[in-house]
């Protein structure tokens, strides 16, 4: 028989532990989910009646049962003495009461699978007594102050473990509780993931004053044990330097008046403390000195690292279509990464695993990205890099979805959670993009998705799930007509391009782009405008926040542009228009993916319409595209009817509807209405277009977070 892949370690303390609904609960739920799993139940103290429990469950799972002797060993002794007698390469500990809503332990395994060392679980959001979390959160705080680790609740007792950390990372007494930073340490890779609390049966209120005392000295243990196990010399120095200069200061007058003027010592207290001090503080650094000897002579022995992986020898990868290589997950040419590669065969064990749905996992982003490269509706917006910048600018709560099949990955669901004055408490998909929504490979998942995300809204209080979708999708839902968006092929020959756009828009191309006629010629009107690749973010910012003055819209934070650019890199390119001046009249940051370039943001004086300087960037645009390599150009969506959509249908393009859904689930939900058709809008933008640029600037980098 094979070995399980978890190993579920229980350490019981005493004899009120019903272990029944542990196995059952996390059996199912480890199963559900395609893990085989195994229970080592480790029993520290007179545990009688849980024995015999055990010894009568049914052996659906392999269980084990280890009693060790005499008992009130400790955790840090009961989980060593389990993982000993464990067979998985997942060991999960979990304390003897369902803490967790036993489907959250998949996303510990998960966590563990997707490269994760140790897992620290998150209950979020806690149910237990006001008390309880007030002292729960104070200790972390104090943690995160004290050591600068990452975590939010190391109190919680679900945590996931690879065996290799559990056999290197030493703990003893209650330092168990601090295996996350141990492990973190000494160079493991430690994730933190959110997981649905339980109402848990236990103590509510103050603790006695051993405890807080007990906790306080595991803080200062666990401190030095992380900060100062190899420099010694460094804390006990710290200490030592203050006490000894604190004792110099109190016992520098009375030694001098001693010395100069002859004054007895006699009744001078702060002479006796100052020299107290300063041989303390002398003590203290020779204690660190002693602890640097000792360390030098036995680092030759001293293995205080982990190695992350060993390369013997050398791959070749195949050359990419453009002259440089771009980004991981951002340039990638369709030659490259096919846009309809069909997904890998699903082994047999994946096929008869029941799908599933669960929140993207930390360490799991290039999963997610290759995933949106192979899918043929993925888009630039799916990627976790926008995401990113959407958290970090915006600070909208994601909770990505991702729909699997065993250890197949079948469907992903970027979703935000946004909160909005104008628009209420809603899930995006995804907030400031185009395009967005549901990337699935077959009807069961997409279903398995919406399902999910309809139950999660519900249980958020949302009043709808907006899905933007490129492409129409399989189903009827309410939709909104609002949007189009236009796209194209682009030619193989860069001469190609201007052949393609209709007479007037190409004549308009012309006269900017030929150099200026001399005054004494009146025959034609020319400008000698140049397009050139090198435009910088602030530049573009000035001119995208003039152009949405003059809309009456509320601009993005220059914040946001700079982390689109910081984020992608040599997959976001600015062109900028330059007059023969060297002014510039025009910028559009594009960004780059697959095959396509989308010319995304854009900005424009307001004195430069006549110099056709409009057409003449974004036929720049789509020239300097088939010159990379690139085969389709997207000018992105507009209102329908409007301006923008006018100006892109001259230009020779056509429109296309944009398939945005919606999953209506709170009570009396409609589509949104907040948008510039809106009629009762028309005053509030008149009113914001004649307000001064800098106050605009502003106030929309405030209001653009409520507009996702």
């Amino acid at each position: 028989m094979s070995a399980p892949l978890v190993s579920v370690v229980v350490a019981v303390g005493g004899p009120d532990v019903q272990p029944r609904p542990v196995v059952e609960g996390l059996g199912v739920a480890l199963g559900d989910a395609g893990y085989g799993v195994e229970f080592v139940f480790v029993l520290d103290g007179p545990c009688g009646r849980v024995e015999q429990e055990l010894r009568q469950l049914p052996s659906r799972w392999p269980l084990h049962v280890v009693q060790l002797q005499g008992g009130g060993l400790g955790e840090s002794i009961a989980l060593s003495a389990g993982v000993a007698r464990a067979k998985g390469d997942y060991i999960l500990n979990v304390p003897p009461y369902l803490q967790l809503e036993p489907a959250e332990v998949g996303k510990v395994v998960a966590a563990l699978e997707a490269g994760a060392d140790c897992v620290a679980s998150w209950r979020y959001p806690r149910i237990d007594p006001w008390l309880n979390q007030l002292q729960s959160r104070f200790f972390n705080w104090v943690l995160r102050l004290i050591m600068n680790m990452p975590f939010h609740d190391l109190n919680s007792g679900t945590r996931g473990f690879r065996r290799q950390v559990l056999e290197e990372v030493a703990v003893y007494g209650e330092l168990y509780r601090f295996l996350p930073v141990m492990a973190r340490r000494q160079g493991f890779k430690v994730v933190e993931v959110k997981v649905r609390h339980r109402e848990e049966k236990g103590r509510a209120g103050f603790f006695g004053v051993g405890v807080y005392m007990r906790r306080l000295l595991d803080i200062f243990a666990v401190t030095f044990l992380t900060r100062f196990t190899q420099r010694p010399l460094r804390f006990f120095g710290y200490l030592g330097f203050v006490a000894t200069v604190l004792g110099v200061v109190l016992a520098a007058v009375p030694l001098y008046e001693k010395l100069v003027l002859g004054e007895g010592l006699t009744d001078r207290p702060a002479f006796v403390i100052g020299a107290i001090l300063a041989a303390f503080g002398v003590q203290l650094i020779g204690f660190g000195l002693v602890g640097e000897i000792i360390i030098f002579t036995q680092a030759p022995n001293l293995r205080d690292y982990k190695v992350e992986d060993v390369v013997a020898g050398g791959a070749e990868t195949a050359p990419l279509r453009h002259a440089e290589a771009p980004p991981a997950g951002a340039a990638v040419p369709a030659s490259d990464v096919p846009a309809h590669a069909p997904a890998s065969p699903a082994p047999a064990a994946d096929e008869a695993a029941p799908v599933r749905v669960r929140e993207l996992l930390p360490g799991e982003d290039s999963r997610w990205d290759a995933f949106t490269s192979r899918h043929p509706l993925g888009t630039f917006f799916h990627l976790t890099g926008w995401s990113r910048c959407v958290r970090e600018t915006f600070h909208h709560e994601p909770h990505h979805l991702v729909a699997e099949q065993g250890r197949r990955w079948l469907g992903v669901l970027p979703l935000f959670l946004t909160r909005s004055p104008f628009l209420g408490r809603n899930l995006v998909s995804s907030p400031y993009a185009v395009y967005g929504g549901l990337l699935a490979d077959s009807e069961a998942a997409q279903q398995a998705l919406l399902d999910h995300a309809a139950r999660f809204g519900r249980d958020l209080g949302v009043g709808y799930v907006e899905l933007r979708h490129l492409e129409p999708r399989p189903g009827d839902r309410p939709r909104s007509p609002l949007y189009v968006t236009f796209r194209c092929d682009l030619p193989e020959d860069p001469a190609e391009v201007m052949a393609r756009i209709p007479k007037k828009a190409r004549a308009e191309v012309r006269c900017a782009r030929e150099p200026k006629a001399p005054a004494t010629d009146r025959k034609r009107e020319s400008y000698g405008i140049t397009v050139t690749a090198d435009g910088s973010v602030d530049e573009l910012f000035l001119l995208f926040a003039e152009n949405k003055r003059r809309l009456g819209s509320p601009a993005l934070p220059l914040r946001w542009f700079r982390a689109l650019a910081d984020e992608f890199g040599k997959a976001v390119v600015i062109h900028r228009a330059v007059d023969p001046a060297g002014r510039t009249l025009a910028a559009v940051m594009s960004f780059c993916f697959k095959d396509t370039v989308y010319a995304y943001y854009s900005g424009a004086h307001s004195d430069v319409e006549d110099t056709g300087v409009n057409n003449f960037i974004y036929c720049a645009i789509m020239e300097w595209a088939v010159q990379q390599g690139f085969a389709r150009f997207d000018f992105g969506r507009s209102r329908a009817d409007s301006g923008p959509a006018k100006f892109k249908k001259n230009m020779g393009f056509l429109p296309e509807p944009l398939h945005y859904e919606y999953v209506l689930v709170g009570a009396g939900a409609r589509l949104p209405e907040f948008h510039p058709s809106n009629p009762r809008l028309d005053l509030p933008r008149r009113l914001w277009s004649r307000l001064p640029l800098f106050l605009t600037t502003r106030l929309g980098a405030r209001l653009s977070r409520y507009l996702p």
